[in-house]
Parts: C-alpha cells; structure tokens; sequence
C-alpha cells in the first residue's frame, strides 16, 4: 500500500491507491529503457506512474545489489596465512619463500602480510603444482 497523500487539500482526497498494471508495465519498460543507455530523458507522470516508476526501480537496485552481492561471495578465494602453511606442510618460511620464488607455491602479499590459496596448497598436496598463479595486491 501507498502512503497516503499528504498534499491532499481536502480530507476526502487523502486515502491509499495502488498502481494499475499498465502503470507498472510502463514503469519496468521505463526503467528498462532508462537502463539501456538513456542519458538526457524528460518525464511528466501521473502520482500513479510516479509510484510504480519509483518501485520498479526499487526493485531493480535491490535485485542487481544482491546478485553483485551472491557473485562476490562464489568469487572469493579462501586465503590461508603464512603461518598456518608452514604448520600445515611442516615446512619452514625460507621453504615457502623458495618455492614462491620457483613458482612451485605462488603466495599472496596483502599490504605485509602473506597468504596462499588453499587451491594451491591442495593442488601441492596432490602433487600438482600451478605456475600461472602468482599473485600480488
């Protein structure tokens, strides 16, 4: 339901209304349209049309912000700290430092701190080894 209208000069104007479906269907061609490259546009609306313009386009943000937000979340790596590596492959700093050097366990700098993909380490578990994947922030 729509707030009611609070520029309403008689009591009797003030109520709630919702859009009509061609209201809406104007307003998602609208946005749509708006969206494919619409850079100087001029609109007069009616209050209904502003409110569905104003919905869809609501839900248009909130839609693209959740799927930004669902694909940074498959597109994380996990990243295992230094010092949990060298525990990990009981292997000591200078180890780790050659074999970023060689390639054989590529590490990632973030500011001063040091991380490896857990790909990698599972990957050098296996005996396989990616040289392509060198990576610094």
């Amino acid at each position: 339901m729509i707030k009611p209208n609070a520029f309403a000069k008689d009591a009797d104007q003030v109520g709630y209304f919702e859009p009509s479906e061609e209201s809406e269907l104007f307003a998602k061609r609208l946005v749509s349209a708006i969206s494919k490259g619409g850079d100087h546009i001029s609109l007069t609306l009616t209050g209904k049309g502003a409110i569905a313009f104003a919905r869809e386009l609501s839900e248009r943000l909130l839609a693209e912000k959740s799927q930004k937000a669902e694909s940074n979340v498959d597109n994380q790596e996990e990243l295992i700290p230094k010092s949990e590596v060298m525990k990990m492959l009981s292997v000591s700093s200078t180890t780790l430092w050659l074999w970023n050097n060689n390639k054989y366990l590529p590490q990632i700098n973030i500011g001063r701190k040091v991380f490896y993909r857990a790909e990698d380490i599972q990957k050098l578990r296996k005996g396989n080894t990616n040289e392509d994947s060198g990576c610094s922030i």
